[in-house]
């Protein structure tokens, strides 16, 4: 079954067809946890922290490109000592801002922080409890953690509602594999009911990129095409398991495919590293130079023209399933990788 078959033939991009409207930016490779899917494989390499000053300059670099939103992630990015200051100066300079946290170094102090910095809070979650999620998180107790960091993002958005202060957005991103396939009914019930101040749930089937690209992972949890299509079908049903306002959706992976409709935000993010490398697309590890280095006009047509090679093309639009994007993913970063990159990456897979 082509769960994944492409609906369109792409179109070359250039700056003028494919403008910057979203940005994702890692703060940190530092990270408490050892996720097996993780994009960036925080918490196993070096962690990669921007000095305030260069970090600053990066916010205002997002600051002038004027992106419809951006999201915060890592690693864990609260572990960087400067996350409050950028965040505030992006927001304050009208740019929605996530933050995206595993919840582990969450307290009342920090949500109240983030109450008066970020437009978005969202606690990452790989399954319906703690057996499955701390399995895929790689750290017991994990899924207490980001249970608890609810509670308390919870009572301090309910507290400033009830005062008119306003707050955060706050959501529960659930990353679906495999293992963590049953059970999300329930898991929205006692989210909803559990957590009312909870703004929104988004199920979305976890990507092949970073470690989920190997193979071992790559059998044993990318969903099969079954599963695609019956999570993609199953929005209507999940939300009516909702005991809140909540808003409960599914994110089509297609989302990130070139050859899909459905890609004009997934083609149009930018995606700046730990270190300022910008990306040349964000599920991949090419990269095509620093914003701290070069202007992001330079760099983001260099990214297009990755984007547009004939042989990264080729590969991109051979993708029909989950199994074929980690092929693809696997080959294009053992090609385009950094040095430290293919490093890393053979390292991972001899352990493996």
């Amino acid at each position: 079954m082509e769960t994944l078959n492409p609906l369109a033939q792409p179109v070359r991009q250039t700056p003028e067809t494919t403008p910057i409207e979203r940005f994702v930016w890692d703060l940190t490779y530092a990270c408490p946890l050892r996720c097996q899917h993780c994009l960036s494989e925080s918490g196993r390499r070096p962690a990669s922290m921007l000095r305030r000053e260069d970090a600053l300059k990066v916010a205002d670099i997002i600051i002038g490109a004027r992106p419809k939103r951006l999201s915060i992630g890592g690693g864990e990015p609260l572990l960087a000592p400067w996350w409050e200051e950028a965040t505030r100066r992006l927001t304050a300079a009208g740019v929605p801002t996530t933050i995206f946290t595993s919840g582990w170094l969450m307290n009342e102090a920090i949500a109240r922080r983030l109450a008066g910095s970020a437009t978005g809070v969202a606690v990452s979650v790989d399954g319906p409890g703690g057996e499955v999620h701390d399995l895929i998180r790689g750290r017991a107790g994990s899924f207490e953690k980001s249970m608890a960091s609810l509670e308390h993002l919870d009572r301090v958005k309910r507290q400033r509602r009830e005062s008119g202060e306003s707050c955060y957005r706050l959501g529960v991103e659930y990353t679906v594999t495999r293992s963590g396939w049953e059970g999300k009914e329930r898991f929205v019930e006692d989210i909803t009911s559990r957590f009312p101040e909870v703004d929104y749930i988004t199920f979305g089937a976890v990507i092949p990129e970073g470690l989920a690209q190997e193979e071992e992972f790559a059998s044993r949890e990318l969903l099969s095409d079954e599963q695609l299509v019956a999570l993609s079908a199953s929005e209507a049903e999940l939300a009516s398991y909702a005991r809140s306002a909540a808003h409960v959706s599914v994110t089509d992976a297609r989302l990130f495919l070139p050859t899909s409709p459905l890609s004009a935000e997934g083609e149009t993010i930018a995606h700046i590293e730990a270190s300022g490398q910008l990306r040349a697309v964000t599920n991949y590890e090419a990269k095509v130079g620093s914003v701290l280095e070069e202007p992001l006009d330079v760099l983001w047509r260099r990214a297009l023209d990755w984007r547009n090679d004939p042989f990264v093309s080729e590969q991109r639009n051979s993708i029909r399933s989950l199994e074929d994007w980690a092929r693809v993913t696997r080959l294009l970063d053992r090609r385009y990788g950094s040095a430290a990159d293919k490093l890393r990456i053979a390292r991972r897979s001899a352990a493996a």
